[in-house]
């Protein structure tokens, strides 16, 4: 099936290119848009740049997307060893569901809580979504209860859930029944995305990256919604949604190799929401993933502990020190942009904790725009410095201390007591 789709790739994206090519005969700069998406954002994972957003904190509705914080609870209780993959549920009354898409599944049904899993994201089955939720939260109420919760651990601001698989529904208001939607916005679920591949990467994609879902019992053999599958080789996920009022949406990712220009593996992290046809959300993420693959590449910065700066520590010219990161710098970078670099030197007090950086290396574009900020600090934590590191670095404070309004501190970083 690998092989089938890397030879689909070439065949399926030629029609699909020729937009990009087209805008790239029309000069050597060209700036990415997508006119499909209402909201739509790009970020990769490991340096956590945003290279493309719009209209990303416009709050819409959020459909089947919601799925996939619906997994990532799931996925919370296998690791706590609350469920199992091998559990078996027993389907209720209330988890039979045919409007939109599903699994077929009906009352007394037993099936494996692996087996839901992988309905639910492949397919999107909305019935799979609701019996997961009875068995891992025990109650609906409850599960949605732990969504929300979880939407504001992980750093969802704008997110609300009210069920567990997208589907419009209503709540009492005040004596009045409301119709309402889960609702979030194209920054939030880069979020959840980007939670989902750093903390459970394999067994997202052990479920994601699956072409089709096959249930000889219910006599089900349908491929995975996501579009980017057959169209991308690199593309492992991750989750479709639609509703009338929230338009067509996908959650996307592709990994990015070393080579071709890139310094270091990476993987690009993206969301499209409100695409106004199927084909248009298939053009939407397609064409961004292209061009952002073609034109952004993961470049080197620094090495770990490599010397980026030396500047006078508490303006005292002769106590020298070396600033260094504690972990191997990458940025991803446009092929056609120049990035400015600055050192932005910090106060620290020394008594309260004085293992803070003590400086932060700063990128930014032509137009001043920030796209990278990293933490730099001596290679070795001040708790961990031996006695007469730590004598040193005392006596440097209460020099500065005591002749602060003398000293020049626009030019390193400060030690305060």
């Amino acid at each position: 099936m690998i092989s089938y789709r890397k030879k689909a790739c070439k065949i399926l994206a030629i029609g699909l290119c020729l937009p990009l090519l087209m805008q790239a005969r029309a000069g050597a700069e060209t700036r990415f848009s997508d006119p499909y998406s209402r909201s739509a954002i790009v970020s990769d994972m490991d340096t956590n740049r945003i290279v493309y957003e719009k209209n990303a904190s416009q709050v819409a509705p959020m459909a089947s997307l919601t799925k996939m914080m619906t997994l990532l609870l799931t996925f919370d209780a296998i690791a706590q060893k609350k469920v199992d993959y091998k559990d078996i549920v027993t389907i209720l009354p209330s988890d039979v569901n045919r409007v939109g898409t599903n699994i077929k599944l009906n009352a007394g049904d037993q099936i494996s809580l692996e087996e839901l899993m992988k309905g639910m994201m492949i397919v999107s089955a909305n019935d799979a979504a609701l019996a997961i939720s009875h068995h891992v939260g025990t109650t609906y109420g409850h599960f949605v209860e732990n969504m929300n919760n979880k939407a504001k651990e992980i750093g969802m601001e704008n997110t609300v859930f009210y069920n567990p698989n997208g589907l419009p529904t209503s709540v009492n208001v005040g004596g009045n029944v409301v119709g309402v939607e889960n609702k979030t916005t194209a920054r939030d679920v880069l979020v959840l995305s980007k939670y989902l591949y750093s903390t459970y990467g394999n067994q997202l994609t052990a479920i994601t990256n699956m072409s089709s879902y096959i249930n000889p019992g219910k006599a089900i053999n349908e491929e995975n919604t996501n579009p980017l599958l057959p169209l991308i080789a690199n593309v492992d996920g991750l989750k479709t949604g639609f509703t009338g009022a929230a338009g067509y949406c996908l959650a996307y990712s592709m990994k990015i190799d070393k080579g071709n220009g890139n310094d270091s593996p990476n993987r690009l992290v993206g969301v499209s929401l409100g695409a106004s046809s199927k084909e248009n959300r298939k053009l939407a993420s397609y064409n961004t993933l292209v061009y952002i693959s073609s034109h952004y590449k993961t470049k080197y910065l620094y090495k770990k502990n490599q010397v980026i700066d030396r500047p006078a520590l508490n303006g005292i010219p002769f106590a020298k020190v070396n600033l260094v990161s504690n972990k191997d710098l990458y940025l991803i970078q446009k092929d056609s942009e120049k990035l400015k670099k600055t050192i932005k030197y910090n106060s620290v007090d020394i008594l309260a904790d004085g293992d803070q950086p003590l400086a932060n290396l700063i990128y930014t574009d032509d137009k001043g725009n920030q796209v990278a900020s990293f933490d730099i600090s001596t290679s070795k934590p001040l708790s961990k410095m031996n006695f007469f590191e730590k004598f040193l670095i005392s006596l440097c404070t209460i020099i500065g201390t005591i002749f602060d309004q003398v000293l020049d501190f626009s030019n390193g970083p400060r030690y305060f007591i």
